[in-house]
């Protein structure tokens, strides 16, 4: 983690009218961004420090803008800079859904059935054209991380042979999915790629009681937004590396989104069984790599509840998932 330099985050605040105020760390995540909470007196903001020579506040800001044009809950921008990597941000306050349904789980179905509603919102909108999409190169180089992150950690590795079938399998796998398609044959527009956010999951979805409608729910981390399939957020959501989501809530919810969903309910299931496996065995790796590169050895904690996503898919009798599965199971 690289550490903020006070002096230069103060100079930031001061050019913008911020004086005399307490910085106080809030948080930091799996990347190099740190946030820090603004105590003015009168006002209270939010400090990202997203140090330039690891990370773009760029994309964090295009999304952010985005969302908020389009009545979503992102936080608000006031201030930024470029240059030393300082973004001065609304504050959403301190009610995660991790931290709310830690003290209630009761209100799960309720909470989650509005982040749900919010996806069925986003997948309505026309989404920015100027970013990447989720293509078959992509997929394929975040699973990599599967082979070079975490079958090291577990003392394995794979043969030239099991890489080149692991490849040519996975490419064949997402040939099947309603998104790509829909990218080669230009046919159903409710299946065209949507913005996906990538990281919508507990930690990053806040409580926001005062607003209305989806605005209840306050989005964070979506600074790695592509196009791509709308199942995958609702994988993000479902199957949680973080908290555990009870089974009969997990499959109420899907339900809750195919019945309100413009799409193919079957193509949407495949494509979600596809990046539940996909997504899985990418987190594995990127626990492994913070781990094993960063020294971030708690993300190994969340390892089992992934793997046990993992091994769930892989017992699939989904036709497209077969193969390849047959394949990881030599690994897993």
């Amino acid at each position: 983690m690289i550490e903020l330099d006070e002096s230069k985050a103060r100079a930031f605040l001061a050019k913008n009218k911020i004086v005399n105020c307490e910085i106080k760390k809030v948080a930091g995540d799996a990347s190099f961004r740190s946030y820090y909470r603004i105590f003015t007196g009168s006002e209270i903001y939010i400090l990202m420090f997203a140090p330039p020579s690891h990370e773009d506040i760029k994309p964090f800001v295009k999304i952010a803008e985005f969302l908020v044009s389009q009545d979503f809950s992102a936080p608000k921008i006031f201030a930024r800079d470029d240059e030393f990597g300082f973004l001065l941000l609304e504050d959403f306050g301190d009610d995660t859904y991790t931290r709310v349904l830690a003290r209630d789980v009761a209100q799960e179905l309720e909470l989650y059935e509005k982040a749900g509603a919010c996806l069925l919102e986003l997948h309505k909108k026309d989404a920015p054209k100027d970013i990447s999409t989720h293509n078959h190169a992509l997929l394929f180089r975040e699973v990599m991380l599967f082979i070079d992150w975490y079958l090291p950690l577990q003392k394995k590795s794979m043969s030239l042979q099991d890489r080149a079938s692991f490849k040519f399998l996975w490419f064949q796998v997402f040939d099947q999915m309603a998104q790509m398609k829909s990218l080669r044959n230009h046919l159903q527009k409710n299946e065209d790629p949507v913005l996906v956010l990538r990281d919508y999951h507990a930690d990053n979805l806040m409580i926001l009681p005062s607003r209305d409608g989806v605005k209840q729910v306050g989005l964070l981390d979506f600074q790695d937004a592509v196009l791509g399939s709308k199942a995958y957020d609702l994988v993000s959501l479902l199957e949680d590396a973080r908290r555990d989501v009870s089974e009969e809530n997990r499959t109420k919810l899907l339900e809750y989104y195919l019945s309100n969903a413009d799409c193919d309910k079957e193509a949407f299931k495949t494509d979600y069984e596809i990046l539940s496996l996909q997504r899985n065995m990418k987190i594995l790796g990127i626990f492994a790599r913070l781990s094993v590169r960063d020294g971030k050895h708690n993300y190994l904690n969340y390892m089992p509840r992934v793997l046990g996503f993992v091994k769930a898919r892989l017992e699939t009798k989904n036709v497209a998932l077969l193969e390849i599965s047959h394949l990881i199971k030599k690994f897993i």
